[in-house]
């Protein structure tokens, strides 16, 4: 974490301390109520915050398809093996007790506390049994700031029950949300074997591999449209493969000429999506939209990482 901050989804930065001091504000106008919600970044957030201890081999649905060997060959979206309420697609941390010698710990574990992500996407299952997974995205779900008793572990809650006594002694202090906004982690496609492998290597060489396990992306879509442009001159119809790089990895999309995507990149990039030789037309030209044939309206967020 740059600085020991917390970057915000306005840009601004914040020390443990305003986290804090938004939570004992008194009401301007005196009706009791929370205070407003403070956007985090996700990027940020992902990539260097709290959430660069998530990884798949985290979550519990990840691990029980690769023990599994019943699955017929085909491709299968992770709800497809999630009966309804199962937590299988969630993880938590800690940050009370996790990597305690970081430079981060203190504001890790004041700001966030315990807190969990979901993971998505899709395995394809081949014959032979090995299982690639694909459009793999971990997001964290929005925490709240507050001293309030949230699990049944008593350690946890003895230090929560400490922090109170230390910061909020009188309990004037009211709860507020932190909602994380934007793309998640994204990863490249990755097989069972190269998952177990990482994993394997984690555990001999803490801190060794790359944020997130596996190569993955975590920043937004602007630095891709370079890359994402020449996809769209080589495109003749029919499904193709962009292959796009990010910081430190690369990530794979499939798209087609129709794509909500390809339109959202190539209009950002002020080109025509049917023909990126051509500039974008107008809006009052009828643009197609991200998913309809609407009007595109200004400042679209792309149909794959708007905002949740």
């Amino acid at each position: 974490m740059a600085e020991n901050k917390v970057r915000l989804a306005n840009g601004q930065l914040w020390t443990a301390q305003q986290f804090l001091d938004h939570y004992l504000k008194p009401s301007p106008s005196g009706i009791p109520g929370p205070p407003a919600p403070v956007p985090v970044d996700m990027s940020w957030y992902m990539g260097e915050g709290p959430g660069r201890y998530y990884h798949p081999g985290m979550f519990p649905i990840i691990n029980r398809l690769v023990e599994r060997h019943d699955i017929a060959p085909g491709t299968y979206d992770l709800l497809d093996f999630v009966p309804k309420k199962d937590p299988s697609l969630t993880a938590g941390i800690s940050h009370y007790t996790k990597d305690m010698s970081s430079a981060d710990y203190h504001t890790r574990a004041l700001v966030f506390g315990n807190e969990s992500a979901r993971i998505s996407g899709e395995v394809v299952v081949d014959r032979d049994g090995s299982k690639t997974f694909k459009g793999i995205e971990i997001r964290p779900l929005d925490t709240d700031f507050n001293f309030e008793h949230k699990t049944d572990n008593p350690l946890l809650e003895t230090v929560r029950a400490l922090a109170r006594q230390i910061y909020d002694p009188e309990n004037r202090g009211v709860s507020y949300q932190i909602p994380i906004r934007g793309m998640g982690r994204i990863y490249d496609p990755f097989s069972d074997a190269q998952l177990s492998t990482a994993l394997r290597n984690g555990a001999d060489n803490p801190g060794s591999g790359p944020s997130g396990l596996l190569p993955s992306v975590t920043d937004a879509p602007p630095p891709y449209i370079k890359q994402y442009l020449q996809y769209l001159n080589q495109m003749n119809g029919g499904t193709s493969q962009a292959s796009v790089s990010g910081t430190g990895a690369s990530v794979v999309r499939f798209v087609s000429p129709s794509n909500g995507v390809a339109n959202w990149m190539a209009t950002m990039a002020g080109v025509d999506p049917q023909n990126p030789t051509q500039p974008a037309p107008s809006q009052t030209d009828g643009l197609r939209g991200i998913v309809s044939d609407n009007p595109m309206p200004k400042w679209p967020f792309p149909p794959i990482w708007g905002p949740g």
